[in-house]
Protein backbone atom coordinates (compact mmCIF):
# COMPACT_ATOMS: atom_id res chain seq x y z
CA UNK A 1 0.00 0.00 0.00
CA UNK A 2 2.90 2.26 0.60
CA UNK A 3 4.72 1.84 -3.08
CA UNK A 4 1.05 2.13 -4.26
CA UNK A 5 0.40 5.11 -2.32
CA UNK A 6 3.98 7.09 -3.52
CA UNK A 7 2.73 5.87 -7.02
CA UNK A 8 -0.48 7.81 -6.90
CA UNK A 9 1.08 10.74 -5.18
CA UNK A 10 3.51 10.98 -7.94
CA UNK A 11 1.13 10.94 -11.05
CA UNK A 12 -0.73 13.82 -9.02
CA UNK A 13 -4.21 11.26 -8.66
CA UNK A 14 -6.48 12.13 -5.15
CA UNK A 15 -6.36 8.88 -2.99
CA UNK A 16 -9.12 9.31 -1.52
CA UNK A 17 -11.09 8.23 -4.58
CA UNK A 18 -9.05 5.27 -4.88
CA UNK A 19 -11.47 4.15 -1.32
CA UNK A 20 -14.31 4.85 -3.46
CA UNK A 21 -15.76 1.57 -4.34
CA UNK A 22 -18.58 -0.39 -4.06
CA UNK A 23 -19.23 -2.53 -1.05
CA UNK A 24 -19.10 -5.56 -2.72
CA UNK A 25 -16.04 -4.66 -3.89
CA UNK A 26 -14.26 -4.11 -0.75
CA UNK A 27 -15.91 -7.52 0.84
CA UNK A 28 -15.04 -9.76 -1.90
CA UNK A 29 -11.64 -7.93 -2.54
CA UNK A 30 -10.82 -8.07 1.39
CA UNK A 31 -12.25 -11.17 2.41
CA UNK A 32 -11.17 -13.60 -0.55
CA UNK A 33 -7.45 -13.40 -0.13
CA UNK A 34 -7.49 -12.52 3.14
CA UNK A 35 -9.76 -14.94 4.23
CA UNK A 36 -7.57 -17.84 2.33
CA UNK A 37 -4.75 -16.86 4.05
CA UNK A 38 -6.21 -17.22 7.23
CA UNK A 39 -8.01 -21.01 6.39
CA UNK A 40 -4.52 -21.85 5.29
CA UNK A 41 -2.76 -21.32 8.75
CA UNK A 42 -6.03 -22.42 10.83
CA UNK A 43 -6.43 -25.56 8.69
CA UNK A 44 -3.00 -26.50 8.73
CA UNK A 45 -3.01 -26.33 12.69
CA UNK A 46 -5.96 -28.50 12.63
CA UNK A 47 -6.37 -31.34 10.35
CA UNK A 48 -3.36 -33.30 8.80
CA UNK A 49 -1.26 -31.24 6.18
CA UNK A 50 -2.09 -33.28 3.32
CA UNK A 51 -5.95 -33.23 3.56
CA UNK A 52 -5.49 -29.37 4.15
CA UNK A 53 -3.07 -29.10 1.00
CA UNK A 54 -6.02 -30.86 -0.69
CA UNK A 55 -9.01 -28.98 -0.18
CA UNK A 56 -7.42 -25.60 -0.17
CA UNK A 57 -6.34 -26.07 -3.59
CA UNK A 58 -10.28 -26.92 -4.77
CA UNK A 59 -10.49 -23.57 -5.35
CA UNK A 60 -9.38 -23.79 -9.42
CA UNK A 61 -12.41 -26.42 -9.38
CA UNK A 62 -14.41 -24.32 -7.88
CA UNK A 63 -13.39 -21.22 -9.93
CA UNK A 64 -13.96 -23.70 -13.17
CA UNK A 65 -17.69 -24.32 -12.09
CA UNK A 66 -18.68 -20.95 -11.10
CA UNK A 67 -17.47 -19.45 -14.12
CA UNK A 68 -19.73 -21.52 -16.26
CA UNK A 69 -22.61 -21.39 -13.94
CA UNK A 70 -22.62 -17.42 -13.12
CA UNK A 71 -21.16 -16.32 -16.28
CA UNK A 72 -22.97 -18.63 -18.48
CA UNK A 73 -19.50 -20.03 -19.57
CA UNK A 74 -19.65 -23.44 -20.87
CA UNK A 75 -17.08 -25.81 -19.54
CA UNK A 76 -15.41 -27.56 -22.52
CA UNK A 77 -13.75 -31.12 -22.61
CA UNK A 78 -10.65 -30.00 -22.66
CA UNK A 79 -11.57 -27.61 -19.89
CA UNK A 80 -12.56 -30.41 -17.72
CA UNK A 81 -9.26 -32.35 -18.83
CA UNK A 82 -6.53 -29.66 -18.31
CA UNK A 83 -8.52 -28.92 -14.59
CA UNK A 84 -8.63 -32.65 -14.03
CA UNK A 85 -5.22 -33.54 -15.37
CA UNK A 86 -3.36 -30.43 -12.83
CA UNK A 87 -5.93 -31.47 -9.80
CA UNK A 88 -4.45 -35.15 -10.30
CA UNK A 89 -0.47 -33.66 -10.67
CA UNK A 90 -1.28 -31.70 -8.01
CA UNK A 91 -2.31 -34.21 -5.16
CA UNK A 92 0.94 -36.78 -6.34
CA UNK A 93 3.39 -33.90 -5.74
CA UNK A 94 1.02 -33.19 -1.92
CA UNK A 95 1.31 -36.98 -0.93
CA UNK A 96 4.54 -37.15 -2.03
CA UNK A 97 5.67 -34.23 0.66
CA UNK A 98 3.53 -35.03 3.41
CA UNK A 99 4.75 -37.05 5.95
CA UNK A 100 1.45 -38.24 7.46
CA UNK A 101 -0.85 -40.44 5.38
CA UNK A 102 -4.60 -40.34 4.33
CA UNK A 103 -5.56 -42.47 6.74
CA UNK A 104 -5.12 -40.02 9.76
CA UNK A 105 -7.93 -37.36 10.21
CA UNK A 106 -8.71 -33.65 12.57
CA UNK A 107 -11.52 -32.13 13.21
CA UNK A 108 -14.64 -32.07 11.33
CA UNK A 109 -14.70 -28.14 11.04
CA UNK A 110 -10.84 -28.38 10.09
CA UNK A 111 -11.95 -29.37 6.69
CA UNK A 112 -14.68 -27.04 6.45
CA UNK A 113 -12.14 -24.00 7.03
CA UNK A 114 -10.12 -25.76 4.70
CA UNK A 115 -12.98 -26.27 1.90
CA UNK A 116 -14.26 -22.14 3.52
CA UNK A 117 -10.69 -20.53 2.30
CA UNK A 118 -10.82 -22.54 -1.27
CA UNK A 119 -14.29 -21.20 -1.40
CA UNK A 120 -13.22 -17.77 -0.22
CA UNK A 121 -10.23 -17.29 -2.67
CA UNK A 122 -12.68 -18.91 -5.47
CA UNK A 123 -15.37 -16.23 -5.30
CA UNK A 124 -12.79 -13.28 -4.97
CA UNK A 125 -10.88 -14.58 -8.15
CA UNK A 126 -14.51 -14.93 -9.76
CA UNK A 127 -16.17 -11.67 -8.92
CA UNK A 128 -12.62 -9.94 -9.70
CA UNK A 129 -13.06 -11.47 -13.09
CA UNK A 130 -16.20 -9.09 -13.61
CA UNK A 131 -15.22 -5.65 -12.00
CA UNK A 132 -14.06 -4.43 -14.94
CA UNK A 133 -14.01 -1.05 -14.04
CA UNK A 134 -12.18 -1.63 -10.65
CA UNK A 135 -8.27 -1.16 -11.13
CA UNK A 136 -5.88 -3.48 -10.79
CA UNK A 137 -4.21 -1.15 -8.32
CA UNK A 138 -6.98 -1.62 -5.92
CA UNK A 139 -5.46 -4.97 -4.59
CA UNK A 140 -3.26 -2.48 -2.57
CA UNK A 141 -6.32 -1.71 -0.55
CA UNK A 142 -7.38 -4.93 -0.22
CA UNK A 143 -4.48 -5.75 1.13
CA UNK A 144 -4.54 -3.07 3.40
CA UNK A 145 -7.79 -4.17 5.02
CA UNK A 146 -6.67 -7.88 5.34
CA UNK A 147 -3.65 -6.54 6.75
CA UNK A 148 -6.13 -4.30 9.18
CA UNK A 149 -8.02 -7.50 9.97
CA UNK A 150 -5.50 -9.81 10.52
CA UNK A 151 -3.49 -6.83 12.94
CA UNK A 152 -7.07 -7.15 15.22
CA UNK A 153 -7.04 -11.34 15.04
CA UNK A 154 -3.43 -10.95 16.19
CA UNK A 155 -3.98 -8.36 19.01
CA UNK A 156 -6.98 -10.72 20.28
CA UNK A 157 -5.99 -14.41 19.72
CA UNK A 158 -1.83 -13.93 19.93
CA UNK A 159 1.73 -13.37 21.62
CA UNK A 160 3.08 -10.53 20.24
CA UNK A 161 7.11 -11.44 19.50
CA UNK A 162 9.16 -9.25 17.32
CA UNK A 163 11.14 -10.62 14.82
CA UNK A 164 15.15 -10.13 14.26
CA UNK A 165 16.66 -8.61 11.80
CA UNK A 166 17.00 -11.19 9.50
CA UNK A 167 13.25 -12.06 9.91
CA UNK A 168 12.56 -8.83 9.18
CA UNK A 169 13.84 -8.97 5.67
CA UNK A 170 12.00 -11.87 5.15
CA UNK A 171 8.55 -10.47 6.18
CA UNK A 172 9.54 -7.30 3.68
CA UNK A 173 10.04 -9.76 1.21
CA UNK A 174 7.32 -12.11 1.29
CA UNK A 175 4.98 -8.85 1.65
CA UNK A 176 6.35 -7.56 -1.62
CA UNK A 177 6.49 -10.75 -3.67
CA UNK A 178 5.01 -13.49 -2.27
CA UNK A 179 1.81 -11.79 -1.10
CA UNK A 180 1.86 -8.33 -3.14
CA UNK A 181 3.05 -8.62 -6.01
CA UNK A 182 1.19 -12.26 -6.58
CA UNK A 183 -2.05 -11.17 -6.15
CA UNK A 184 -1.20 -7.90 -8.70
CA UNK A 185 -0.07 -10.56 -11.21
CA UNK A 186 -3.46 -12.58 -10.51
CA UNK A 187 -5.42 -9.39 -9.80
CA UNK A 188 -4.77 -8.48 -13.81
CA UNK A 189 -4.82 -12.34 -15.34
CA UNK A 190 -8.25 -13.21 -14.30
CA UNK A 191 -9.41 -9.52 -15.62
CA UNK A 192 -8.00 -9.70 -18.94
CA UNK A 193 -7.13 -13.73 -19.92
CA UNK A 194 -9.29 -16.59 -20.01
CA UNK A 195 -10.59 -18.20 -16.79
CA UNK A 196 -11.13 -21.52 -17.85
CA UNK A 197 -7.34 -21.28 -19.51
CA UNK A 198 -6.18 -20.04 -16.02
CA UNK A 199 -7.49 -22.72 -14.10
CA UNK A 200 -5.21 -25.22 -15.81
CA UNK A 201 -2.00 -23.25 -15.55
CA UNK A 202 -2.88 -22.46 -12.26
CA UNK A 203 -1.65 -25.75 -10.82
CA UNK A 204 1.87 -24.97 -12.10
CA UNK A 205 1.85 -23.35 -8.66
CA UNK A 206 2.66 -26.80 -6.39
CA UNK A 207 5.00 -27.63 -9.30
CA UNK A 208 6.96 -24.60 -9.22
CA UNK A 209 7.24 -25.27 -5.30
CA UNK A 210 8.53 -28.77 -5.36
CA UNK A 211 11.33 -27.52 -8.60
CA UNK A 212 11.99 -25.43 -6.06
CA UNK A 213 12.66 -27.29 -3.16
CA UNK A 214 14.37 -30.35 -5.09
CA UNK A 215 16.56 -26.42 -6.19
CA UNK A 216 17.40 -26.30 -2.55
CA UNK A 217 18.27 -29.07 -1.73
CA UNK A 218 14.65 -29.90 0.28
CA UNK A 219 13.49 -32.53 -2.10
CA UNK A 220 14.81 -35.05 -4.90
CA UNK A 221 13.78 -35.72 -8.92
CA UNK A 222 11.15 -38.68 -7.88
CA UNK A 223 9.41 -40.49 -10.41
CA UNK A 224 6.41 -39.19 -8.45
CA UNK A 225 7.01 -35.96 -9.47
CA UNK A 226 8.11 -36.60 -12.70
CA UNK A 227 4.73 -38.05 -13.04
CA UNK A 228 3.06 -35.22 -11.57
CA UNK A 229 5.28 -32.61 -14.07
CA UNK A 230 3.50 -34.52 -16.95
CA UNK A 231 -0.04 -34.27 -16.20
CA UNK A 232 0.49 -30.34 -14.88
CA UNK A 233 1.88 -29.44 -17.89
CA UNK A 234 -0.49 -31.52 -20.05
CA UNK A 235 -3.20 -30.16 -18.85
CA UNK A 236 -2.21 -27.28 -18.60
CA UNK A 237 -1.65 -27.82 -22.53
CA UNK A 238 -4.52 -29.58 -22.74
CA UNK A 239 -6.61 -26.54 -21.16
CA UNK A 240 -5.04 -23.83 -22.96
CA UNK A 241 -6.58 -25.17 -26.48
CA UNK A 242 -8.71 -21.57 -26.51
CA UNK A 243 -5.68 -19.61 -27.09
CA UNK A 244 -4.54 -22.13 -30.43
CA UNK A 245 -8.01 -22.23 -31.22
CA UNK A 246 -9.52 -18.54 -33.36
CA UNK A 247 -12.02 -18.15 -30.99
CA UNK A 248 -13.59 -14.55 -30.30
CA UNK A 249 -15.65 -15.48 -27.45
CA UNK A 250 -14.28 -14.16 -24.06
CA UNK A 251 -13.23 -16.21 -20.45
Amino acid sequence: ILVMVVIWRSRGEAIRKKFAMPTKVWLTGILGPWGYTVCFFVSYDLIPPIHAALLLFSWPIMLLVGNAVLRSRSIRWWHAIGAAAGFAGATILVIGRSEGGLGESGPFYGYIIALAGAFAFAAYSLGRSTWEDIPTAAAALFCFGGAGLSAILHLLFETTVMPDGTAWIAILVLGLFNTAAALFAWDFSVKHGHVRVLVSLSYMIPLFTAFILIAIGQGTFTTAVATACALIVGGAFIGSRDLFMKETGES
